[in-house]
């Protein structure tokens, strides 16, 4: 049933769209703070009128799939948004090309994993798209059916990641 949900990299003229599903899940996320993460993640690839005048045959799909970073958004048949992920291609040190996934998000109405399904097989295809080694995604630490899906999938901790605020706090 993953294949009826559909992958889908996220463009300005689509975001708005995901915005009721964000806010349920990010209750404290402004409309203006999403466009303005949007419009940073959103990035356009290359200029795909020049490799069409080129002659080459150009699926405006494919291009956006081939962003070093982006939104990836999934729909049901009907177009309603049931889950998206942030992610970005990075060089690091040890791994070389790895695909960093972040701000996973998804609702799933019927029992089963069956966004997180599209989810895992729209990662596997960004790594494979950008020869990455590796595939790191950080969770929130209180989503335990996330945490469960992504170690019965096969992924485990790795570089754990610490957060502090930008401006120390002072200690008493």
């Amino acid at each position: 049933m993953s294949e009826a949900y559909q992958a889908h990299p996220l463009t300005s003229q689509t975001a708005d769209m995901t915005y009721p599903l964000v806010q349920m899940m990010q209750v404290d996320m402004s409309f203006d703070r999403w466009r303005a993460f949007v419009g940073r993640y959103c990035l356009p690839v290359g200029d795909s009128q020049a490799e069409k005048r080129a002659g080459r045959n150009v699926d405006a799909d494919q291009i956006l799939w081939q962003r070093q970073r982006g939104i990836i958004v999934f729909s049901n048949e009907r177009g309603y948004i049931h889950g998206l992920f942030s992610y970005y291609v990075r060089d690091d040190m040890a791994d070389g090309l790895v695909l960093h996934v972040d701000n996973v998000m998804a609702v799933e109405i019927v029992a089963g994993a069956y966004v997180y399904d599209a989810m895992r097989d729209a990662m596997s295809r960004l790594a494979r798209d950008h020869k990455c080694a590796n595939v790191y995604v950080s969770l929130g630490e209180c989503d335990d059916r996330l945490r469960d899906y992504f170690s019965k999938a096969g992924y485990v901790p790795s570089k754990v990641r610490y957060c502090a605020p930008a401006t120390p706090r002072l200690s008493a």
